[in-house]
């Protein structure tokens, strides 16, 4: 969602007329697109505005966006002196007009777009969350929801192919939640009116929530040749007493119900997850209960995170942070020893097969890559591909992060 906004920014710049540079010593403003959900993503955003200090001159500008801004707001410029603009996330056109004034400028003729639209496109479709899991500080820095009217989705899906992108991924905070504001659709909808698009080759959206996801979802991506095969749907926890304290909204079971449903729908279904361990009172016997979880149910990946109380939130503000940070440790690594053996084995199954992959990018050794429709990185060996080109690989080796194959006859 950060790169969507980012692009979103830079494109308006574009077509006002500047260029971007690689080089912030030729650079006349700087902007910083920010994160806030962890505390040292925020760190990391007032290193950077010291860090900027010393390029900061009369005749440059440095700007703030994204999360941190509704957060901290105008307290930025107190603290640092140096920072011209504090700017809210979507709302740049008083930022560019003030730009414009600032420089002394007319607009001229925009600049041309070529290579701002990559193979993927990012694409909001719901800003903010209406959830309040009592570990997660996003409703409070993105606000509540808004959802973008279908016709103004399908309006940038299709202006981003004709662009040169051949995949569009939808994105929300919890894109389940999607209702379309004039016709009152839902994702399910959506889904299907995008993967309609003339020239769109694949249909992804993130991230899920097991409380809203809806079982006709299920059924429109089993049914698709376009829509991606890959389901990314947060757990955080595999003990039902953790989610209520959570705030989750759904048992351990309806988790379990939305997997078999899924996987009965689409064998190979690629899942991702997320999984928080050290939540405020969590017990070794729930602790592992999120293993036995991860054992079942098998993950292709799982994104695990030490919890870190976060200010603003129902439990930095009211519980202790009571799990040790060496018991913390302990357990994260555990459960990343465990994944790696499932993620080895859920890859190995691929070799030998026939997969649909999207060239999406060349690595450091000049290889195209993309990924499957179960969201698996694939490398092409010895292939003259194009990127955007869709093209049938023989899966010949697998490590737990990728697969690597050859041009099917």
């Amino acid at each position: 969602m950060n790169l969507a906004d980012s692009e979103s920014l830079a494109r308006q710049l574009l077509a006002a007329g500047y260029r971007e540079t690689p080089d912030i010593e030729r650079a006349d403003i700087a902007i910083l697109n920010t994160c806030v959900v962890r505390q040292a993503s925020e760190d990391k955003v007032y290193s950077k505005l010291h860090e900027l200090r010393r390029w900061k001159t009369a005749d440059r500008t440095i700007a703030v966006t994204g999360c941190i801004v509704r957060k901290e707001g105008e307290a930025l410029r107190e603290r640092f002196r140096h920072l011209d603009a504090v700017v809210p996330i979507g709302d740049y056109e008083p930022f560019l007009a003030d730009l414009e004034a600032r420089y002394d400028y007319a607009m001229g003729e925009p600049l041309p777009l070529a290579g701002r639209t990559g193979i993927s496109h990012f694409v909001n479709v719901i800003q903010g969350c209406d959830h309040n899991c009592t570990f997660c500080i996003v409703p409070k820095v993105r606000g509540r929801e808004v959802h973008v009217p279908l016709p103004s989705v399908l309006a940038e899906c299709r202006k981003a192919v004709a662009e040169g992108a051949r995949e569009v991924v939808l994105l929300g905070q919890n894109v389940d939640d999607y209702r379309d504001p004039q016709g009152g659709g839902g994702l399910a909808a959506l889904v299907r009116e995008v993967e309609s698009i003339p020239g769109l080759k694949r249909v992804r959206f993130m991230t899920s929530h097991p409380q809203d996801l809806e079982m006709e979802l299920l059924d429109v991506m089993a049914a698709s040749a376009v829509i991606a095969q890959e389901l990314q749907l947060p757990v955080q926890s595999g003990d039902d007493l953790i989610l209520k304290r959570m705030a989750r909204g759904y048992k351990v079971e309806r988790y379990r119900e939305i997997v078999a449903r899924a996987r009965s729908l689409m064998p190979d279904l690629g899942l991702y997850t997320d999984v928080i361990v050290g939540f405020p009172g969590e017990t070794e016997e729930q602790f592992l209960n999120t293993r036995r979880l991860m054992e079942e149910i098998e993950f292709d990946v799982v994104h695990l995170a030490q919890y870190s109380p976060r200010p603003g939130t129902h439990a930095g503000d009211r519980w202790p942070d009571d799990v040790p940070a060496e018991e913390k440790r302990r357990r994260i690594n555990e459960l990343l020893a465990l994944q790696r053996e499932i993620a080895g084995r859920r890859t190995a199954r691929w070799v030998g097969r026939n997969v649909e992959v999207l060239v999406e990018r060349t690595d450091e050794l000049g290889r195209p890559y993309g990924r499957n429709r179960q969201g698996k990185r694939v490398v092409v060996r010895r292939a003259p591909v194009q990127l955007g080109e869709m093209v049938d690989v023989l899966v010949e080796a697998a490590s737990p992060g990728q697969l690597a194959g050859s041009l099917a006859a």
